[in-house]
């Protein structure tokens, strides 16, 4: 495990790493949890060669030079030839050695929108890829992540992933290299963002299947295509011009056609900084959600993951058949963090969610649904608050359509945040139409103000009856 010509520190990071099983990883965290300033000079004085040269790295472009390789490795084969304190040292190498590089740059002349492979080249040798980390911006220092005994929780500009601990799913890195989705305030910043259940007669065209084992039910668009197209286009143009940080609209409601029409739109005014999670688009057996950029740019496309299972009026169980692919794409923030996309039925999946939050860290989780039901998804979202998440989640009026009671689930959107003044962090956003669909315009005006460390959560729900 020595270092080759070219290797960056990226890739000795990595190398660091895998030199630590999964639980040596934890033992070494506990030893060091409690070290004195005196120790950590002491060991520091011990390596500060080794770690001048990963400083010295960090101004060339992460390249360490065939001088600094020959001593690294020189150091490392006394590591490994040692049995005193070895891995003890290994695991505290790591972390000295994550303080030395300074917040990755290469991907300034790299475009504003762009995906993003691991920093590492050599992730199939070490089984560990590296990505640049943004902490969000909120106090995270009380989260549960901050009390893991893992190297991410006490890193500060990256973070590892153990490949294997990504299966089943693979992993795509997307990132936006600018800011502005927040407005500062005093002591703090403000987040705007509408969130639309569109309307309460959506009618989605289904077919039905009789497989082997189970009964199936693919989605084939909308029945009502053009309708639903207008009505989106209209609240959109509406909550667009408002500039809202986030615009958010729920499953199953999109086309290829809407979603150009939106990006029109944006491209018209590229100056507002806006993302906005089209509504879904469900053909050929796939389910897409688009996330779009300022000025309309596609951030990235993912594909649903899980297949929802529904229970139908006269109790059978009928599963969602869907061409479900293992990808999930991940967006690198500067102020949200690291966020995820879930299309409905993935938040609830156990492997899913244990994915984004344990395994990749994710900040921010926005939820598009089209489901009959919400007190599953009330249960998920509550445990992000320990993890120190904001979560954003919207339904749609027309999922009343598949509900077994035929009414509309309520509450139909939900904002959690990690603390909020005055009692826990998960906000009920109810609708106060009274189950008549307005005519028009129908969407959550949300503003989420933090301050002080503190959260403060305001909505209004906007319509035209």
């Amino acid at each position: 495990m020595f270092l080759k010509e070219k290797d960056t520190v990226f890739d000795l990071l990595a190398k660091l790493v895998s030199l630590l099983s999964k639980e040596e990883e934890r033992k070494y965290a506990i030893e060091w949890t409690a070290a004195k300033e005196n120790h950590i000079k002491k060991f520091i004085d011990r390596y500060k060669n080794f770690l001048a040269i990963i400083m010295n790295a960090s101004a060339t472009g992460y390249q360490i030079g065939k001088r600094g390789i020959f001593l690294i490795n020189e150091e490392m084969k006394k590591i490994l030839d040692s049995t005193e304190n070895r891995k003890s040292d290994i695991f505290r190498l790591v972390i000295e050695t994550e303080k030395r590089i300074d917040m990755y740059a290469n991907w300034q002349n790299q475009g504003v929108i762009y995906c993003l492979q691991p920093l590492n080249t050599n992730v199939e040798e070490t089984d560990i890829a590296v990505y640049p980390h943004f902490l969000p911006q909120w106090d995270t220092g009380k989260s549960e992540r901050k009390r893991e005994r893992k190297f991410n929780a006490v890193f500060q500009n990256y973070m590892v992933v153990r490949v294997k601990d990504i299966s089943p799913f693979e992993v795509i890195m997307h990132y936006w290299n600018d800011e502005g989705v927040l407005q500062k305030v005093d002591n703090g910043w403000k987040l705007r963002i509408g969130m639309s259940p569109v309307m309460d007669y959506a009618e989605l065209r289904t077919k039905e299947k009789e497989q082997s084992t189970d009964h199936a039910v693919s989605v084939e668009g909308l029945v009502n295509e053009d309708a639903v197209n207008e009505r989106v286009l209209t609240i959109f143009e509406r909550m667009f011009s408002e500039e809202y940080g986030m615009i958010i609209f729920p499953e199953a409601l999109g086309s290829e056609k809407i979603l150009n029409r939106i990006k029109e739109k944006m491209r018209e005014w590229p100056e507002n900084y806006t993302f906005v999670a089209a509504p879904t688009i469900c053909s050929d057996g796939r389910n897409v959600l688009v996330v779009l950029g300022p000025g309309g740019v596609e951030c990235l496309r993912q594909e649903k993951t899980a297949p929802a299972i529904l229970l139908t009026k006269d109790g059978r169980q009928e599963r969602e058949e869907l061409c479900y692919t293992n990808q999930v794409h991940l967006l690198i923030t500067r102020e949200l963090g690291l966020m995820a996309f879930a299309i409905c039925a993935e938040l609830l999946d156990p492997d899913y969610y244990r994915l984004i939050v344990d395994t990749v860290l994710a900040d921010t989780i926005i939820c598009a649904s089209f489901s009959p039901g919400v007190r599953a998804f009330h249960k998920t979202l509550l445990k992000g608050t320990s993890v120190g998440m904001l979560e954003c989640y919207i339904n749609t009026c027309s999922a009343q359509k598949i509900s077994r009671s035929g009414k509309t689930p309520e509450p139909l959107a939900f904002v959690n945040v990690p603390c909020c003044e005055g009692g826990d962090g998960l906000r009920e956003i109810a609708r106060e139409c009274g189950g008549v669909c307005a005519e028009e315009i129908c969407y959550f005006d949300i503003v989420i103000t933090y301050k002080d460390k503190d959260f403060i959560i305001e909505s209004i729900h906007k319509r035209c009856a």
